[in-house]
């Protein structure tokens, strides 16, 4: 069984770099983070695991095949002024960005069974550089495995 993992994470950052122009976007950590910003598979907190998956055998399988997983992603804005509600309203168009991609396309291809969002958590803070808010997002998946 080979997982989709890595197929899936090339998916997500390929249709979002199209849908995002402007914005940052990265796998995993980034370095030096943008005004604007969204991280695939990284949840905000150096080396915490951002993919948590489950392999299950289908009816009448004799290996797993099954794999269902979330992929933590976050979307950020930061304006370096202490307007809360516009790094709140950037923060949600990016989400809302990454949802109409999921929603355009949830197969992403015909990788997976459904790619959806289906967490969200929001954390807002007032910084040295001003108002920013940040939303984790849970991007579940369910698959075959290859």
């Amino acid at each position: 069984m080979a997982s989709t993992i890595p197929a899936v994470l090339d998916a997500l950052l390929e249709s979002w770099a199209v849908a995002l122009p402007g914005v940052q976007l990265v796998e995993g950590q980034p370095l030096a983070p943008e005004p604007d910003i969204v991280c695939v598979a990284f949840t905000g907190l150096p080396g915490e695991p951002s993919i948590e998956a489950t392999e299950d055998r289908g009816q009448l399988a004799t290996s797993p095949d099954r794999e269902r997983y979330d992929i933590s992603c976050l979307a950020s804005a930061q304006r370096g002024e202490t307007d809360a509600r516009a790094v709140r309203e950037r923060a949600f168009e990016l989400v809302e960005v990454v949802r109409g991609e999921l929603q355009r396309d949830p197969t992403l291809g015909g990788l997976v069974l459904s790619a959806r969002l289906a967490v969200m958590s929001l954390a807002a803070s007032q910084t040295s550089a001003g108002a920013e808010c940040t939303a984790l997002v849970r991007v579940r998946i369910d698959a075959f495995a290859r």
